[in-house]
């Protein structure tokens, strides 16, 4: 275990508050009702009703927008472009809706689902330029590839929201990131190696470096080049080679992600518990600076730990919208050595690992580096 030992009396001297821990508790969130129906879609069921309808509506407008593209469209292109321009307007509602009801008008851009939606209502500055009838491809063939190619992506892309579950596919990547980015090294490498020597043995197929080091990545991917082939000894030698390390060293990163992917998977609901526990304390305005002061407040018997009942006491004072239940599963999540109780750094740690790494094992004379 790499968590430091910290002085009996640290948790009472180590931070003096600056701000009244009633102003904390008590003050009003940070962002409005309207804010919390169009974010979160579980603030309430009539958020929960309007989220799915949307979705409903969004994936059916990507459904239209392809049809169209047919070459049997349903209706005219007038028609057409009247439908998308109401689609995009309801689009560009919701968002400035969404927008002003937020507290951090700059933050609120930070957020990659907001960027998205942003994407999703430019078309109407196309159409606002060549008209209601979204023009062809020999009228204009950026116009038309936006309208046809661009709408459908971004509008799949809006669906992300609804699919919460694709956090873990990124907790698995920034779990993973430091050995992929060895290994794509090593792949860059033996594809460089290979790709010089295919150029050296074989100059007729290899027409130039670049294509040669091309044939080397394909090789190594398992893609392949049916009409290409090596015609010299060595050259087929090479291939052979790089074939048979190419079967060896791709089974390495498919190993590494399905194993990170696996274990993820199996501690899906914890893992989604704590994402959504720490997105809603930021949307209503809580960080980590407030957390210790706020940690040390519900401390009710002074030992520097939270029980069962104390941190759903707590969680329930911030008013973060998350049942007794969910309450409860959080407390077993952040409970990491199992003892029955939460102290301060767990709960740092799992809400804010961040601002944990800066806070404390600074504190404790910890450096990150060699």
């Amino acid at each position: 275990d790499d968590t430091p030992k910290l002085p009996a009396n640290y948790l009472q001297t180590k931070r003096p508050s600056t701000g009244s821990i009633g102003a904390v508790l008590l003050r009003e969130p940070a962002v409005s009702r309207v804010f919390m129906f169009l974010q979160d879609s579980d603030s309430s069921n009539a958020a929960w009703f309007y989220a799915t309808g949307m979705n409903y509506c969004v994936a059916l407008s990507i459904a239209f927008t392809i049809w169209q593209a047919g070459d049997q469209p349903v209706v005219s292109l007038h028609t057409e472009g009247l439908i998308q321009i109401v689609v995009e307007s309801i689009l560009l509602v919701e968002l400035l809706v969404h927008w002003l009801s937020s507290s951090e008008k700059r933050a609120f851009w930070k957020s990659s689902y907001n960027l998205v939606d942003l994407l999703a209502v430019l078309p109407l500055v196309v159409r606002s330029i060549f008209g209601v009838a979204p023009p062809t491809r020999l009228e204009n063939a950026v116009a038309h590839f936006t309208l046809y190619c661009f709408v459908p992506v971004v509008r799949q892309l809006k669906l992300i929201r609804k699919f919460q579950k694709l956090r873990l596919l990124m907790h698995v990547i920034s779990t993973t990131l430091d050995a992929l980015k060895l290994l794509l090294f090593l792949v860059c490498l033996i594809c460089n190696f290979f790709g010089c020597l295919l150029f050296i043995t074989e100059p007729v197929q290899s027409q130039s470096l670049p294509f040669a080091i091309y044939l080397s990545t394909v090789t190594v991917t398992t893609v392949g080049t049916c009409d290409l082939a090596p015609t010299t000894w060595p050259g087929k030698i090479i291939a052979g080679v790089l074939c048979i390390i190419s079967v060896l060293f791709m089974a390495m990163p498919l190993s590494v992600i399905g194993n990170a992917m696996s274990q993820a998977w199996s501690d899906r609901h914890r893992i989604l518990l704590v994402i959504q526990a720490r997105r809603r304390l930021k949307m209503l305005g809580y960080s980590a600076a407030d957390m210790p002061r706020v940690f040390k407040r519900f401390d009710r018997d002074g030992n520097g730990e939270l029980d069962l009942g104390e941190f759903c006491a707590l969680v329930a004072a911030m008013r973060v919208g998350m049942k007794p239940s969910e309450a409860s599963e959080l407390f077993v999540a952040f409970d990491a050595d199992g003892d029955g109780a939460i102290n301060e750094m767990e709960f740092m740690k799992a809400l804010f690992p961040l601002d944990y790494r800066r806070l404390y094992r600074r504190s404790s004379g910890m450096t990150f580096g060699a």
